[in-house]
Formats: C-alpha cells, structure tokens, sequence
C-alpha cells in the first residue's frame, strides 16, 4: 500500500459483507470509490445536527 498523508490515518472495521456489498454498488453508480463513499456517508453524518 501508498504512504498516506499526515492528515489521515488507516483503520480497520468489520460490517456486514452485505452492507458492504451494497455499498460498492453504490459507489460504482456514482464512480467513486468505496473509500471515497464512505468518507463522504461518515462526514455527513458527523456534521448533521442531533
């Protein structure tokens, strides 16, 4: 794997291979990446208002 930027960090999480299935799908709909998909569902629901 690339080095990563100072501002990032790696991590490691278990979902459901069918979470994780539907994802991708998601993400080849809009051509991005799965990465990309879930960083952007993340920073969304971390800036919305509880």
């Amino acid at each position: 794997m690339g080095k990563i930027s100072d501002k990032n960090t790696r991590t490691l999480i278990t979902i459901p291979k069918e979470l994780k299935t539907k994802l991708e799908e998601i993400a080849k709909n809009q051509n991005r990446s799965f990465n990309n998909l879930v960083i952007t569902i993340l920073k969304d629901y971390t800036s919305s208002p509880k």
